[in-house]
Formats: C-alpha cells, sequence, structure tokens
C-alpha cells in the first residue's frame, strides 16, 4: 500500500476535508495521515515531530510553521486531533525545564477511522490485543517464507500474507501501548473507567509483551538477516504465480505491496527502531504508572472536591418530588436562608454608657516592637519582616543577575556568520548561554525564512543549517558539544535597533 494513501480521499464524504482551498485540504489529510504514523510510534508528537513525518507519508511540499498549526488546529476542532501538554516529561535539555512544548496526537476515534481508510483496522471497538508470543509467530513466519521459497513457491503468496498481519498486530499492540501511556499523563485519572483501562493495558504489556518481545528480538532479528540474503525482490516475485492474480497491473501492485510489508517488517526490528523503542518505554511506563496512582491518592484523601459537590448537590435537586423541596436542597447547599435576628428584651440589660468628658482619665501605653508576641507562639518570637528590605534585596539579586547575563551575552557577540568551532572553549557560564540560546532558535526555527532565532538580555542569536548531514563537535571548558553544522550569528540588540531605525 502507497505512503500517499491520504492524496485520494473524498473531500465530499469526510468532514476534515471539507475545505476548498486544495493545498490546505491537501495538508489536512497529510497530517492526519502523519499523526496515524506517529500512533505507533510515540503518545504524542510535536511541530517537529509532525513536519518530519510529513516527508514519510510523501508530502514534500515546503510549509510554514503558521500553516501547520493552522491546520492542527482545524482537526482538533473537528474532534479529530488531541492537543496536549505533557507535565510529567523528563527534562533534557536547559530549555525543558523552562518552556513546556506543546503536542498532538489523533483521537482514539481518529486514529481508527483513518486507519479505517487505509485499510489497516476495520472495527472502532476492537479489544486490546497484545499477544505475549507475538515474535515467537513472526520468527516461524518468516522461517516458513525462507523454507518454502526454496522448496514449495506455492505456499509464498500464504506465507506473504500473514507478513501483513504481523504488521498490524505490531501497529495495534504498540498504539495500545502507547494510548494507555498518554492516558495516564493527560487524563483524569481519578475516573475508573481511565485508570483501570490503561492501568490493564500497561500491566499487560508489562507482564507479556515486553518481557517476550525482549527475549524473542534477537532469533527475529537473525531470521530477518536470512530472509535479506535470500533477497526480498526475489522472494516475492517467486511468489508471484501462487497468488493467482492474473491482470498485469494487479501483479505489478501486487509486488510492489509485498516488498514494503517486508522491508516495513524488518524495519520494525531493526536498531532503534519501534520495538526496542517499546522496550524502552515499558520503564517509562512503570514511573507513569506508579504517578497516576499517587494523584489518585491524593485526589481521593483531600478533604473536598468542589466538582464532585456540585455533581451530587445537582442529582439531590434532580430527585426531588416538588419545586419547593428542590429549593430547599439549593438552599441548604449554598446557605441561602431567610435571616433571623434575636429578639429584643423587654427592658435594657446593658449599662447605661458615659461620654468621653464625663469619665476619668486612664492613661495607655503603646509601644512599637520589632518582635511578634501572641498567645500562640512557640519558641523565641520571630522577628517582624520589613518587607521593604526585602523587595530591595530581590531587585538588587535580579538587577545583578541581567547584568551577569548582559555581560555574558556581550562576550559572545560574533564578527558575522561563524561556524560553531568559533565557540570552541567556552567556560560553563557562558557555555549554559550559548546553548540555551542555541536551542531557542532551533526551537522556533523558521523553514520558510530559514533560519531560527532566540533573544536575551541585550543580545541576539540567528542560527542557520550549515553542510547538511555534517556533524560537528568543539572541545569546551568543561567537555564538548556534538551538533549538526550550523552557521551562527550573536549580533547586540541595541546595535540592531539602531540598524532597523536607520532603514525606517
Amino acid at each position: 500500500m502507497a505512503e500517499d494513501w491520504w492524496r485520494r480521499l473524498d473531500p465530499d464524504l469526510w468532514e476534515p476535508l471539507a475545505e476548498k482551498a486544495p493545498a490546505v485540504r491537501e495538508l489536512r489529510a497529510a497530517v492526519l495521515g502523519a499523526l496515524l504514523l506517529a500512533s505507533t510510534r510515540t503518545p504524542m508528537s510535536t511541530l517537529a515531530d509532525v513536519r518530519s513525518l510529513l516527508a514519510e507519508v510523501g508530502y514534500h511540499d515546503p510549509v510554514s510553521n503558521e500553516d501547520l498549526d493552522d491546520a492542527l488546529k482545524a482537526l482538533i476542532d473537528t474532534g479529530h486531533v488531541e492537543p496536549f501538554e505533557d507535565y510529567t516529561a523528563v527534562v533534557s535539555s536547559y530549555t525543558d525545564a523552562k518552556r513546556r512544548r506543546e503536542a498532538w496526537a489523533l483521537t482514539k476515534r481518529a486514529r481508527i477511522m483513518v486507519a479505517a481508510v487505509r485499510d489497516v483496522i476495520d472495527s472502532l471497538d476492537r479489544s486490546l490485543q497484545l499477544p505475549p508470543r507475538l515474535l515467537d509467530a513472526v520468527e516461524a513466519t518468516v522461517r516458513r517464507i525462507l523454507d518454502h521459497f526454496h522448496q514449495d513457491a506455492d505456499l509464498l503468496a500464504t506465507d506473504l500474507a500473514q507478513v501483513k498481519a504481523h504488521l498490524e498486530q505490531l501497529q495495534e499492540a504498540s498504539g495500545d501501548f502507547y494510548g494507555a501511556v498518554a492516558s495516564l499523563v493527560q487524563h483524569d485519572v481519578t475516573d475508573d473507567a481511565v485508570f483501570t483501562s490503561s492501568r490493564e493495558r500497561i500491566l499487560l504489556a508489562l507482564r507479556h509483551f515486553a518481557y517476550q518481545t525482549q527475549r524473542a528480538l534477537d532469533r527475529v532479528r537473525a531470521a530477518l538477516a536470512d530472509l535479506k540474503d535470500a533477497g526480498t525482490s526475489s522472494i516475492v516475485e517467486r511468489a508471484l504465480p501462487g497468488a493467482g492474480i492474473l491482470d498485469a497491473r494487479a501483479q505489478h501492485s501486487w509486488l510492489s505491496e509485498k516488498r514494503q510489508q517486508l522491508d516495513g517488517l524488518d524495519a520494525w526490528f531493526a536498531p532503534r527502531g519501534s520495538i526496542e523503542r517499546l522496550i524502552d518505554a515499558s520503564a517509562g511506563a512503570i514511573h507513569t504508572l506508579l504517578g497516576a496512582i499517587e494523584r489518585r491518592f491524593y485526589a481521593n484523601a483531600r478533604g473536598s472536591d468542589l466538582g464532585a459537590d456540585f455533581r451530587q448537590l445537582a442529582r439531590m435537586i434532580h430527585a426531588q418530588p416538588a419545586e419547593d423541596e428542590a429549593y430547599q436542597v439549593f438552599a441548604a447547599g449554598f446557605g441561602i436562608w431567610t435571616a433571623r435576628h434575636p429578639r429584643r428584651p423587654e427592658y435594657e440589660d446593658i449599662a447605661p454608657g458615659f461620654s468621653a468628658a464625663e469619665g476619668a482619665l486612664h492613661p495607655a501605653e503603646a509601644v512599637l516592637r520589632t518582635t511578634e508576641r501572641g498567645a500562640r507562639s512557640a519558641g523565641r518570637p520571630q522577628k517582624i519582616p520589613d518587607l521593604a528590605e526585602k523587595r530591595a534585596q530581590a531587585e538588587l539579586v535580579s538587577k545583578v543577575e541581567l547584568e551577569r547575563r548582559s555581560a555574558l551575552a556581550q562576550d559572545l557577540i560574533t564578527p558575522g556568520r561563524v561556524p560553531l568551532t568559533h565557540f570552541a572553549g567556552l567556560d560553563a557560564d557562558h557555555t549554559a548561554l550559548f546553548v540555551t540560546l542555541l536551542e531557542e532558535a532551533l526551537d522556533a526555527f523558521d523553514h520558510t525564512a530559514g533560519r531560527g532565532t532566540a533573544d536575551t538580555v541585550g543580545a541576539r542569536m540567528h542560527v542557520w543549517v550549515g553542510e547538511f548531514g555534517r556533524m560537528v563537535t568543539i572541545e569546551l571548558e568543561e567537555g564538548h558539544l556534538t551538533s549538526p553544522d550550523l552557521r551562527v550569528e550573536v549580533i547586540s540588540l541595541a546595535a540592531a535597533t539602531a540598524g532597523s531605525t536607520e532603514v525606517a
């Protein structure tokens, strides 16, 4: 099946493609195809992930960040894509600790609908399938293909049909597992249905699938290596007579599809492929499950839940037989009762007052203390904090930090576009600022403009792509930095502002 299957979707039959502009409609269809491919690899995908997956599904037109973001928002409005903010993700860079990266994933219904269009999944409410010995079955199928290739070629077509079934099982298993992990991260785990379903899927994957997968991985790789030595094209061509296909064009399509399926099966088990990522994700799933259990514990142990209180009150009001009783329950829930006043006694039991002029003088002393004096204070009295002094100290610390960052930024200013080797030998402080700016510029890289930009106190960094495919390593005062080849320019904000003013 061709990767650009999404180009043949009929816009009159599907709501996400109800757009008159052909370019916009094609981009949305390609995004759906990319997110479907991503659902078998990761729980959620960032903007950069979606962009790289677009090329994998055959969409090679240049697209800006704004157009891609608009396509994702349109699919969110139709209910086919769900946005995420992963607050439990492990911090892996300087800027990850400061900024939460937005990500997207197909909803369960959208994933199944898109896959149904592609003829991969034909059931919306399918049951969870994580066969514990799936890899053993894959190895047996590959070995049968090799045996029949040398002895009985008429059975090869049946064996190749089993390869497609294995690919679908692998996609369903990984999609269910990653979907369960994403549910525990994003959704309300106090909902028993969400928690129970996700917990069962993760535990089943950990208990059977991941363990058996790791054990059988080497055997499957050895079988696939033997299959590659025999030649996938030769195997598929020899299996064609046994497929019983008479039409010449259908024969060509069948050959292409079977080659792609064998290559796809090999890609699943390649080093750092989908299977290894699934095994690695099992360890992270344990921490995710423990975090969800902890969130459930504190949610159940807290004193009150405003949302639950409102829902219970609504049920009680709905259960009343008449409107008067419903108003009584409403009044009791919100404390809306008629004001009650004490009766006034027949005689005044309060002693008559005297004016201050008629009374005697009573001196009172007022003492301003620098420490707290209270009946409930324990131990040594605490000194009353001087808020003005604290504010001044905080402003001083902030000013010193801004001056320090400004000085570091001025040291990074370059005489124009320079390679990364220009920054070799930086100390720890300059390295921290340099790497932070570099990551922000790469995250904000505009493919239409061809560069990324990041600002700091008193300076601005521009980043361009250098020689494609080349990696550069520079030695720093503490360690080294490895990065794709880039061209960097750091300019002073004052100079940039003056230049823009002169141009204006």
